[in-house]
């Protein structure tokens, strides 16, 4: 049969003829259908569904919330992290020591101020070392002097006298280790040794006078009395007499109220830059 006299292909516009009898596609579009017959037919495929990364505040923790799990405040929390070494002072801020960065903690910055600070994994609350620091620390926050104690040691304590070291010796462990008389004064000592200023408890005071005074800085020279008892008569006037054998003998004082407490790391620090502490 020639090709004059098979059908003309039925795809529309094509003027070719097909090539065999019975057939309606001329050979190009046959082999066209041919194609489009044999490729699969396109399936969905699923994009790999990724988990979302661990949210970070979840997995770690900054001093605020560290210390909410142990009812304690940042300031708190960073003075026992830094007794325990795991913390260092950065500039105005703070950095992992490198026992801190083996318990995964990393240092970041503020996003406003760019002051530095840690966050800590929250596998460190199941730290045994960590809850034995927090529970020596709220011994010293919570624990008051007894009714008996108080009244008894506003008689003398303004002067502490060889008589009333012997008679009421300090009870309470501050965070480097010194035994001292009250939660203020262990709460000063910690604040000093957190910013590594060398201190002396109860130093005898170079005067005539038999007088101890409550913390002695000897690179600043510096005495240190932290008046706790000022509603007592007899506290205020004995405080009145040392306060004028400091003046008598020309000796650097800081004094340290019991209204400063709640404020000392400001108050504290704020003062110490008056007599050259520059802080780190």
């Amino acid at each position: 049969m020639s090709a004059a006299s098979l059908a003309v292909c039925s795809v529309e516009g094509c003027d070719s003829h097909v090539q065999k009898e019975g057939h309606n596609l001329c050979y190009v579009h046959w082999k066209k259908s041919r194609q489009v017959a044999e490729e699969p037919t396109a399936s969905y495929v699923a994009t790999p569904q990724i988990a979302p990364p661990p949210d970070v505040s979840s997995v770690f923790l900054n001093s605020t919330s560290l210390g909410e799990r142990f009812n304690l405040d940042a300031k708190q929390i960073n003075r026992v992290l830094l007794d325990l070494g795991w913390l260092e002072k950065d500039g105005k801020g703070w950095k992992p020591s490198e026992l801190g960065e083996k318990l995964k903690a990393k240092r970041t910055l503020h996003s406003k101020s760019g002051v530095p600070f840690v966050l800590w994994h929250q596998d460190i609350c199941k730290s045994r070392i960590l809850q034995k620091a927090v529970s020596e620390i709220l011994s010293i926050e919570l624990e008051p002097l007894s009714v008996v104690q108080a009244s008894q040691i506003s008689e003398e304590a303004a002067d502490k006298t060889e008589g009333f070291r012997d008679e009421f010796p300090p009870t309470i462990r501050a965070s480097d280790g010194h035994m001292v008389r009250s939660r203020g004064e262990a709460m000063i000592d910690a604040l000093l040794y957190e910013n590594r200023i060398v201190h002396a408890y109860e130093r005898l005071v170079p005067v005539e006078q038999a007088m101890y005074c409550d913390f002695f800085l000897p690179e600043y020279d510096l005495y240190i009395e932290f008046w706790g008892m000022e509603s007592n008569p007899k506290y205020k006037a004995r405080k009145e007499k040392k306060l004028e054998i400091y003046r008598q003998n020309g000796l650097k004082l800081l004094e340290i109220k019991d209204t400063h407490i709640n404020n000392l790391d400001d108050y504290l620090i704020s003062q110490l830059v008056k007599f050259g502490f520059k802080p780190r």
